[in-house]
């Protein structure tokens, strides 16, 4: 009986911890797992099978029964704490009629006509570094403050409350906050959407909040459950998908020279990276809602399953050569955003993030390599969002 794996292989910062790839091998892409607590319930590494299981509304993402599969049990946020508004932990239909409402907001139309505001955000960006000089933390400099502006623009968050909000952020998405920690950062953030859903009432403006109060009947409590979700989505995970992937990049020599070669490359390139990197390194997880049948396996109501995406996107009977960097693989396929009803909603606009991120930074910085020796590279294993702790880079 395993336990969750953290931990990356020695010297493969890029690749899933190898216990995931031990037990498809050993028991098929559906493996019992031991979750803190002494519960026994499921892990997922195969990719067709963590579609299913995410595409079957038999297995339930309500928070009741749910357990971290690496958090100890008394370190659990009480599911009371959650507002209405959190549809990521909602079953069909209050999770339809959530997601009915935003996602008009997240068309690929809607994410195009944002470009030129996310360019002109990168550029400045990458001008204040060029001021700088380097070496330069790409995190700090870059990979955090971006989709931090994009995100905050979209919901109207003023820029005097964007670091304390991102404190809050890398509190929550730890694995070794304490409840207590957890708690106070919940409290905190909830106590700054608040005063944000309050101005949007006040004064309707262009942003998706603002829409939101004047277009729908929604209270201030599912309002806060919504900027929760749209607002801590938007951030933690393409952050790290911005630094990880310029750090893999760097890291494939061949395939950053090919991409340079020829930018037209640069969409199957954010494409390969999200398969390759799957940032999201806990989760998604389902809780059993009835017993019943699943792919020759007896579920039982209340067992916990937790699908590793990292693990299905390096499923070789998903991808040729899952374990190969290859940005001209022309893959789409890849479950780095989950897959089903609850898949991410914001996946055009973080796609768009990543290839004018990584294009700008690139075609501005081409001689940008590490300040450090790679081994002295930091990796975020204890947070929900796989990642680099900070990345040294010079130019």
């Amino acid at each position: 009986m395993r336990p969750f794996p953290t931990a990356r292989p020695s010297g493969c910062p890029f690749d899933p911890p190898a216990p995931f790839a031990q037990a498809r091998e050993e028991e098929g892409p559906m493996s019992p797992l031991l979750y803190p607590g002494e519960h026994i319930g499921w892990l997922v590494t195969g990719l067709q099978t963590a579609r299913a299981v995410l595409g079957d509304t038999r297995f339930s993402s309500l928070p009741a029964g749910k357990r971290d599969p690496v958090k100890e049990i008394d370190d659990q946020l009480s599911v009371d704490a959650l507002p209405p508004g959190m549809f990521v932990n909602m079953d069909p239909p209050q999770h339809t009629r959530y997601r009915r409402l935003l996602s008009k907001h997240f068309t690929i139309r809607r994410v195009r006509e944002l470009r030129p505001q996310i360019q002109e955000m990168t550029d400045r960006l990458l001008d204040q570094m060029e001021r700088a000089g380097g070496p330069a933390d790409l995190v700090t400099a870059f990979a955090k403050p971006l989709p931090t502006l994009v995100t905050s623009e979209l919901l109207g968050l003023p820029e005097a409350d964007r670091p304390q909000f991102q404190r809050h952020v890398d509190v929550l998405f730890s694995l070794s906050t304490s409840k207590e920690e957890t708690q106070e950062s919940m409290t905190g953030l909830g106590a700054m959407l608040t005063a944000l859903i309050t101005a949007a009432r006040k004064n309707q403006g262009p942003d998706i909040l603002g829409r939101l109060t004047a277009e729908t009947d929604l209270t201030d409590e599912e309002l806060l459950g919504i900027t929760l979700v749209l607002l801590i989505a938007g951030l933690e995970t393409t952050a790290n998908m911005l630094a990880l992937g310029t750090y893999a990049l760097l890291r494939h020599p061949g395939q950053l020279a090919a991409l340079r070669a020829d930018w037209s490359l640069i969409d199957d390139a954010v494409e390969e990276l999200l398969r390759y990197l799957s940032v999201v390194q806990v989760g998604p997880l389902r809780v059993a809602a009835e017993d019943f049948a699943f792919e020759g396996r007896s579920i039982r109501k209340g067992e916990v399953v937790a699908v590793s995406l990292p693990a299905a996107n390096r499923d070789p009977l998903g991808f040729d050569d899952p374990d190969t960097f290859d940005i001209r693989r022309g893959v789409t396929r890849h479950v780095a955003f989950g897959s089903g009803p609850h898949q991410c909603m914001g996946h055009h606009l973080a796609r768009l993030e990543l290839a004018v991120g990584y294009e700008s930074l690139l075609r501005r910085f081409p001689r940008l390599e590490l300040a450090v020796p790679a081994e002295e590279i930091g990796m975020r294993e204890r947070m929900v969002a796989y990642g680099v702790e900070g990345l040294p880079v010079r130019w």
